[in-house]
């Protein structure tokens, strides 16, 4: 664990001056699976560490979910086509490649994927027990594409979190309008008692949460 430190806090800082000093002193450090199983590069992903990553390519080829995450599609292509399985794999934290494509708002990793017959509804295996399509709403643009691609939005995730409910905390009005439009119950409540136009209420996004009361009109 010592030996990652140095390399996680850079992450962690978004320091790539700091990256760079500690992979020229062990540069094991860019493959060494972390605590976790995680590797440095989706670490660096995942912290918005964007530069970082890039440095960290380098040092081996990428795995699918590195690929995926990095909109890399020729190298998500190539895994698959390689391990038709690998799309329906889910990485050391439980998602699949399209839930990454989605949450990383990666479009054209996502289409190459479902071109390539990943399965759009699969659950994540991590306490969140959702779809892509919960994921979807981190980068809003991605969740109306896989409602056209025919994604499930009802799916109740962990914690009895739908889409709807991500999008009203979010304060995304017109994805909260097209969940609106497609059936997605409004007064389904979380495991703590709030519905999608109380998150919205707490995250200030009145308009949402008017929308949410009201119906549409």
């Amino acid at each position: 664990m010592s030996d990652v430190r140095p390399l996680m806090h850079a992450i962690q800082n978004r320091d790539t001056e700091a990256a760079r000093a500690a992979l020229a002193r062990d540069a094991s450090q860019a493959t060494d699976p972390l605590p976790g199983g995680l590797s440095p590069l989706m670490f660096a992903l995942y912290n918005g560490a964007q530069e970082i990553a890039e440095l960290l390519r380098a040092y081996r080829p990428l795995s699918l979910h590195e690929a995926v995450a990095l909109d890399d599609t020729p190298a998500v292509a190539r895994h698959v086509l390689d391990a038709p399985d690998a799309i329906r794999r889910h990485s050391v934290d439980g998602w699949t490649p399209l839930h990454l494509a989605a949450f990383f708002g990666q479009r054209d990793a996502l289409l190459v994927l479902i071109g390539l017959g990943a399965p759009i509804d699969s659950i994540s295996e991590n306490p969140m027990q959702n779809t892509p399509m919960h994921a979807g709403p981190a980068g809003e643009q991605m969740a109306p594409l896989l409602i056209g691609f025919g994604a499930d939005v009802h799916h109740v995730g962990g914690s009895g979190i739908t889409a709807l409910h991500l999008a009203a905390t979010r304060g995304f009005n017109g994805l909260t309008r097209l969940l609106m439009a497609r059936g997605v119950d409004r007064s389904l409540k979380t495991e703590d008692d709030k519905t999608a136009a109380d998150l919205a209420r707490e995250r200030g996004h009145l308009d949402v949460a008017h929308l949410l009361d009201n119906g549409l009109q």
